[in-house]
């Protein structure tokens, strides 16, 4: 109160001597002067701030940038609101209006503290990008991208509670009645909100713990997630999917399921199985043995992890051989180009060998006695029955499809055969 009296003075004799010398209201002329001045305020701080946030952008360190880029323009924005309330109070203060001046003198303290906000805003934000990419003369590591936007996003919560309490002490809410109201009021809203609360927690733990962290692809088979993180939230994480729709996780599900992250796999897994036709079966180690040769000496091979190459099983139609091994490559691209370069060459393998991949066919076993050429005649016979079945007038359709049963041949269908020939 008493710096706020003896401005109030100050200008009230500031006005006066300006009446005085100028022979003009001092209610008029001082408002129009402290425009004035804050025009000129704001011109030097135009050029000034300019050209040493050009200047600082090549500093080898990572806050001067980031410290001049958030106060700019909210403290140009300061200067003409200030001189504006100021006017205002003198307005007021000529006409007598004592209230007038009260609200604006709160309002200008709310406003100033709106554009602290901002301009923290603007802080963290800027400060985000240099930790992540930090100027090239400094020798600080870069952060990854998810720690420095948990760590922009603590401190900016922080901020805007902090400003929040004070802005409702200016208001004159008393402090001691938010911290009374608050067991009952936070018990109120923590059911109510009890799902943001378990997502805000979710987010917490994530950024804390890092399973996975911005550019990562990760999947979970129980909630078929999958794809590549592209931000991590306070409520919620958007992944987008390899199909192009951007999905979006509630955080508190992280707690409640598993997840892989494929991105931080150190090798990828050849897993493969051949079948070879039986009638290879004596050939089958020779071909193992040099599938296992041209594993172990590939050299996108990991040859520190399992090698395997066996004869595993008789299947249903094929001898099942089975490759496992694990590529030094994780790419996924880049792994199927390496395993199709693999798979060709083991082709070659078992064409070198004169044996044949096997493919599902079944084996027809006729009755003995009948060979091919009689099944052949009794069918050719059996469509033509039906044909003039279908063409005659007067045939019954009982008799359609009808076949007479087949013998098998003897000296007296030899005989006949002579006979006609």
């Amino acid at each position: 109160m008493e710096i706020s009296d003896s401005a109030t003075n100050l200008l009230s004799q500031a006005q006066e001597a300006l009446g005085q010398w100028l022979h003009i209201p001092g209610w008029i002329v001082l408002p129009a002067l402290i425009l004035l001045v804050a025009f000129i305020i704001d011109l030097a701080l135009y050029f000034t701030l300019n050209r040493m946030e050009r200047r600082l952008r090549d500093s080898p360190r990572r806050w001067d940038d980031p410290i001049l880029h958030g106060l700019r323009l909210p403290l140009r924005w300061w200067v003409w609101i200030t001189a504006l309330m100021v006017d205002l109070g003198i307005i007021g203060a000529h006409f007598e209006i004592e209230r007038l001046t009260t609200v604006f003198s709160r309002l200008g303290a709310l406003i100033t503290l709106l554009l602290v906000a901002w301009g923290g805003i603007r802080l963290f934000r800027r400060l985000e990008q240099r930790l992540v990419f930090p100027p090239v003369n400094c020798h600080a590591k870069p952060v990854d991208p998810t720690s420095a936007s948990a760590l922009t996003k603590i401190v900016g919560a922080v901020l805007i509670v902090t400003l929040l309490l004070i802005g409702l002490q200016i208001l004159g809410v008393s402090m001691s009645s938010i911290l009374a109201m608050g067991g009952f009021g936070g018990l109120v809203i923590g059911f109510a909100a009890r799902d943001v609360i378990a997502n805000f927690f979710g987010g917490m733990v994530v950024h804390l713990d890092k399973p996975f962290v911005v550019g990562d692809w990760i999947r979970s088979p129980e909630r078929q997630i999958e794809g590549i993180v592209e931000d991590i939230g306070w409520r919620l994480t958007t992944v987008r999917t390899f199909a192009g729709p951007p999905l979006y996780v509630p955080n508190a599900w992280f707690s409640q399921i598993s997840v892989e992250t494929p991105t931080r796999m150190v090798s990828r897994r050849l897993w493969e199985t051949i079948g070879i036709r039986y009638q290879d079966i004596g050939k089958i180690e020779n071909i193992t043995g040099d599938i296992r040769d041209l594993l172990q000496q590939h050299e996108e091979i990991n040859q520190d992890e399992l090698i395997t190459v066996n004869f595993v099983t008789y299947g249903q139609y094929s001898l099942d051989i089975m490759i496992y091994a694990f590529t030094h490559e994780t790419d996924w691209q880049r792994f199927h180009e390496i395993k199709q370069t693999i798979l060709l060459k083991i082709r070659d393998i078992i064409d070198r060998h004169g044996a044949r991949l096997a493919l599902p066919a079944s084996r027809l076993y006729l009755p003995e006695g009948l060979d091919r050429e009689d099944g052949e005649r009794d069918g050719t016979q059996l469509d033509r029955e039906r044909k003039s079945g279908d063409s005659g007038d007067g045939a019954p359709r009982s008799s359609r499809g009808k076949r007479q049963p087949s013998r098998a041949p003897g000296p007296a269908d030899d005989s006949q055969e002579e006979g006609d020939a």
